[in-house]
């Protein structure tokens, strides 16, 4: 293949473009970008020699996405493979790699249409491309495989993976949780005139929601194409050109005109053309029942001014019941054939004007035979209709029929597979609901179905037209407020864009791009089966000359003795020999002797060989007449038939050109409603927070001044009660020192696992341990509050200590959000028995009781607790522990919890039972491994990082994935193994309702450093990819995060509440809104803050 210096010459910014291009398709980075790019050179390079290099990366491109895809949407897999071929058939150069790219396309869809194909090119590749003697080799088997493709699918069908084509899952809808939950009741609690007034959007209060200049620029351009078009859709061309246009059908004329969408011959009349609707709909009312032909001539011949008269008023029908008809069950049954055999030619859209003209030639000809002459056939309008095949006899209908039986109506080619991966997409984006304006574009009018349900009715005709509302209180005056399924409505971003704004011409551009190339494959094959219609016109051109030879020499002989007569095959032969040394590299001459070769060797098909054809014409110059003149008539026929049959060939690759143009048209759409609802929906959700914010805020307002009232006058029974704290001084373990483990262990204890029977015993006296772990209101009147008593811990403790202590207050308060732990403790609100003599159990029990009965909610009780486990965590852990070794501390104490008749809470909720498989690759031993427990997973962050960065787009469960498979183990030569290295299978039969990662950051990462980490992070991670034995999409979500920020030296705790992420710092429980996961992410890269401790909820668990 040539450089790209060759092809570029000095156009340095060419070749740097086409250098940067490279490098994203190798990174994998951004293919988006590198299509742009490559698209952007062809339109400059594809007709200058060398382009192949860019048609070369192009197809890259698209290969890499279809193995990217395979798994998950075979039909989206098979339109960019589809893509990869049509740019490697772009080139000559590259024929090899299209023909391999051939035998993959025929091999998915089981088509011997690819198969012959790929020989095709294939055997074009050995004569143009120099290919090494292995690729040859390689190059020949796979074509040899393909004519055995070709050769079984003669016998049976060929197996193929069509059955892998099915549509891909959708994906769930969004969870109900609890906060969403209540928003719907809230909702559902307000009044029918606030939820009406609430579909008004204000345009001014919408502007003032975008906070960035660039989405503000955005949103005043979709404003105003709204104002001038009257339409939020619009039709944009996806190449440089960027085009725009109001109407589908403008869109695909631009298409067709200026980016090879279609494919017409150069003359007019050489374009293939299907019957109209007029004929169709003739073919399908008519009876078909056989005339009585002789009687039908007598009448034509002895009344032919009735006969013109009825035909006159029936020749818009098609069919007249004056006709004489014969009572002839076969002809009668015969007709019926056909009549299903052209109605089903029409539905395909296939029956061309070419055989409905021949068919007209059947009668006319059979006609002529009974002595009616050509003006009355045309006087009586007899071609002018169908019934007209009723006229011929037994013998031509069933040649009608075998001709017609052997028309494919359909062609086997991918294109029902791309319309699937096209409209999957489209479903998945499609708009459904309306979004009006009032008069004066004040206001934007919401969907008033939403009010009663989000599953409104898609209008497919829908083109985004806008109504002008003149009065908005009128228009929701009748709208019926039911359900709260708007809620759900607002909080689902699956129709709408995810990044806001980005360029038109970035959306979908890949698989616009990807039927482009089809639709222009497409038009190739057009342009290929023209080629092969006119080369069999010009043979036919042959045949007519040399029948035309015949009748002169048949003239000639009236005029000499019979001795100077020639045979036509003599005659013939003599013309070849003339003809070779004349005009050896002529077309025609070529055309004339494979003719006369195929009119002596008797042939039923024309054939275009001319290897030992003049040996075959003089062997057959002795033959008579009358054998010539059959086989020539025969050939006539059979190359008649071959052109009806290309024909219809033509129609079907354009039905395939027409549905994949379609396809390409609709993606073209550009829906501004998906730049309107992005801003819409966080806007309006917003809106209702603030409203329950609000109403909430009122109802505490009123409770807490009601409690004050009921404290003061408990205050005055109790003056003089005094109550003795069971810990009154602050201690931190700033002595402390243990030595640092290299890594974090997330193994459980082994002794503390399974703590003895008589450990678990019930206390008798229930109240009395329901008393020691309570904490006293009036004690509160003696502990200083939540503000005070932070101050007072930062002020005593120093360096590492403070880093500690904000490791444990960070880590409890991510474990106090994690719905599923709350939720089992509620259920089971005295799940701890036995002694607790342990400080640290005490403190932990005091914790989550407090939790559990929302004193934690009470000023100073937080602080109080997290004081006393400070204190009885001092002879635990070193004041070097991180975030992770005191979660690992905190399980460990909490282990020892256990209800007589249920395993301990941390078995239940966050323990993974995991089984280490191997199967030895050499020997095939199978050992078995003991079920080990954790507590989670240990992941190096800058693994995480170099992983992305290695493989692009890939998943975070992903990352995981591949990094533990660096996980090996040796097959055991102690146990009967042989050494041999071997993949460890992860495998677990129970999913933990709460799935823990850590992260180990082993250096001080830089700011970008800490920001890719973050960004390889997702909040949705689905394990079954990671462990074996578990059903697909076993899906749990972050809900709590702890983190250390560099800047601060200080641990902080990131908490998913009310639909959107909180920080937790440690004046407070209460927390400072972040915003969305790219919010989150963002954050942590600016902040410098490293994710330690992620927690991830399991979504059936945050469903119910």
């Amino acid at each position: 293949m040539e450089s790209s210096s060759s092809l570029f010459n000095d156009d340095e910014e060419g070749a740097k473009l086409f250098c940067s291009a490279k490098d994203l398709i190798t990174k994998g980075d951004d293919y988006t970008k590198a299509l742009e790019i490559i698209e952007d050179l062809l339109l400059v390079y594809r007709e200058e020699e060398g382009s192949s290099l860019i048609h070369n990366e192009q197809a890259r491109i698209f290969s890499n996405l279809s193995g990217a895809t395979t798994e998950n949407n075979p039909n989206l897999a098979f339109t960019y493979l589809l893509a990869s071929v049509s740019c490697y058939s772009e080139d000559v150069n590259l024929s090899r790699l299209c023909a391999e790219g051939l035998h993959e396309l025929a091999r998915r869809l089981g088509s011997v249409l690819y198969y012959k194909e790929c020989v095709r090119i294939g055997k074009q590749s050995l004569y143009v491309s120099h290919i090494e003697e292995q690729g040859r080799k390689q190059l020949e088997r796979m074509i040899k495989d393909a004519e055995f493709r070709i050769l079984e699918s003669k016998t049976e069908s060929i197996r193929n993976d069509e059955t892998k084509f099915i549509e891909p899952k959708r994906s769930p809808d969004p969870v109900k949780d609890e906060d969403k939950e209540g928003l719907r009741l809230f909702w559902m609690g307000l009044d029918v005139k606030i939820k009406r007034e609430f579909m008004k959007v204000s345009v001014e209060k919408l502007r003032g929601f975008v906070h960035n200049s660039e989405g503000l620029d955005a949103l005043e351009k979709v404003l105003a194409y709204a104002k001038e078009h009257k339409k939020w859709k619009t039709w944009v061309c996806r190449t440089i050109c960027l085009a725009d246009f109001s109407s589908a059908e403008e869109c695909r004329t631009h298409l067709e005109q200026k980016h090879a969408a279609d494919f017409k011959p150069d003359s007019e009349k050489d374009v293939v053309m299907r019957i109209g609707k007029n004929w169709a709909n003739k073919i399908q009312v008519g009876g078909w029942e056989p005339v009585d032909t002789v009687a039908a001539v007598e009448m034509i011949n002895t009344q032919l001014e009735d006969v013109k008269a009825f035909t006159s008023k029936s020749r818009k029908k098609g069919w007249s019941n004056q006709w004489p008809l014969a009572a002839d069950e076969e002809r009668s049954s015969l007709l019926k054939e056909v009549k299903l055999l052209l109605v089903s030619l029409c539905e395909h859209h296939i029956l061309s004007c070419s055989i409905r003209d021949w068919l007209m030639r059947f009668t006319v000809k059979h006609l002529r035979k009974l002595k009616v002459s050509e003006e009355s056939i045309n006087d009586c309008h007899i071609v002018e209709t169908p019934q007209s095949i009723c006229f011929l006899e037994r013998d031509g209908i069933v040649q009608i029929r075998g001709f017609l039986k052997n028309i494919k109506c359909e062609r086997h080619d991918g294109t029902e597979q791309v319309c699937r991966a096209v409209d999957s997409l489209l479903d998945g984006i499609r708009i459904k609901e309306t979004i009006e304006l009032d008069e004066q574009f004040s206001l934007l009018l919401l969907d008033k179905r939403l009010l009663k349900s989000n599953n409104a009715p898609f209008d497919d005709g829908d083109d985004g037209k806008i109504n002008f509302i003149e009065n908005p209180d009128v228009h929701y005056a009748k709208a019926h407020a039911q359900g709260g399924d708007i809620i759900s409505w607002l909080g689902d971003r699956s129709s709408v864009d995810k990044c806001f704004p980005k360029p038109i011409r970035e959306h979908n551009l890949e698989i616009w791009v990807a039927v482009m190339r089809a639709v222009q494959y497409t038009c190739r094959t057009l342009r290929t089966k023209y080629a092969k219609k006119e080369h069999v016109l010009e043979y036919e051109a042959a045949l007519t000359f040399v029948e035309k030879l015949c009748m002169l020499e048949d003239e000639r002989r009236n005029n000499v003795q019979d001795d100077q007569k020639n045979s036509y095959a003599s005659l013939l032969c003599d013309r070849c020999e003339e003809r070779v040394p004349k005009e050896k590299n002529s077309l025609t001459a070529k055309l004339f002797l494979c003719a006369v070769r195929d009119v002596f060797k008797g042939g039923w098909n024309p054939t275009f060989d001319l290897e030992d054809c003049m040996r075959c014409i003089r062997e057959g110059k002795c033959l008579e007449d009358s054998i010539v003149l059959k086989s020539i008539e025969l050939l006539k026929s059979a190359v008649t038939e071959k052109v009806l049959q290309i024909d219809t060939k033509i129609l079907l690759i354009d039905n395939s050109r027409i549905r994949l143009l379609d396809e390409l048209t609709s993606l073209s759409a550009f829906d501004n409603r998906t730049y309107m609802l992005q801003l819409i929906k966080p806007f309006l959700l917003n809106e209702i927070l603030n409203m329950e914010s609000k109403a909430r805020s009122d109802a505490a307002e009123a409770d807490l001044l009601l409690e004050e009232e009921k404290m003061s006058q408990a205050k005055e029974k109790k003056k003089t009660k005094r109550t003795k704290k069971t810990s009154t001084s602050m201690v931190s373990p700033v002595n402390k020192t243990v030595e640092q483990k290299p890594s974090i262990d997330l193994e459980p204890e082994k002794d503390s696992k399974e703590p003895e029977r008589d450990r678990l015993e019930t206390s008798s006296n229930t109240d009395i341990q329901v008393e020691t772990t309570k904490v006293d209101r009036d004690d509160m009147q003696n502990i200083p509050g939540e503000d005070s008593m932070s101050k007072q811990l930062e002020s005593t403790l120093e360096g590492a200590a403070a880093i500690y202590n904000s490791a444990l207050d960070m880590t409890l308060k991510a474990l106090m959000n994690i719905n599923t732990l709350k939720e089992d403790l509620k259920h089971n609100k005295q799940p701890f028995h036995g002694n607790l003599k342990e400080q640290v159990q005490c403190a932990l029990q005091s914790l989550f009781t407090a939790v559990v009965s929302e004193e934690i909610k009470t000023e100073g009780v937080y602080s109080l607790i997290l004081r006393d486990l400070l204190v009885s965590l001092e002879y635990v852990n070193s004041m070097w522990s991180g975030a992770a070794e005191v979660l690992v501390t905190i399980l460990e104490s909490w282990h020892c919890w256990k209800n007589s008749e249920k395993e301990s809470l941390v078995t239940r909720l966050f323990t993974l039972e995991e089984n280490e498989r191997m199967s030895c690759r050499e020997c095939r031993q199978k050992p078995n491994y003991p079920e080990q427990s954790f507590y989670g997973i240990v992941m190096a962050a800058d693994s995480i990082r170099n992983l992305k960065y290695a493989f692009g787009d890939i998943k975070f469960v992903d990352i995981l994935k591949v990094a533990r498979m660096e996980y090996k183990m040796l097959c055991d030569i102690k146990t009967g193994g042989c050494g041999t290295t071997n993949f460890v299978h992860h495998v677990i039969s129970r999913c933990p309702p709460i799935f823990t990662i850590v992260l180990e950051w082993e250096k001080r990462e830089t700011e970008k450093e800490i920001s890719e980490t973050t960004k390889a992070l997702e909040w949705e991670i689905d394990i079954s990819r990671l462990y074996e034995g578990l059903e697909p999409n076993t899906n749990y979500r972050l809900v709590s995060m702890v983190g250390y920020s560099e800047e601060e030296g200080e641990y902080i705790c990131m908490a998913y509440e009310k639909n959107r992420w909180v920080i937790l710092i440690r004046e407070s429980l209460a927390g400072e809104v972040v915003g969305s996961w790219k919010s989150v992410v963002r954050f942590c890269g600016e902040r410098k803050i490293r994710p330690e401790i992620m927690f991830y909820e399991a979504a059936r668990s945050m469903m119910t």
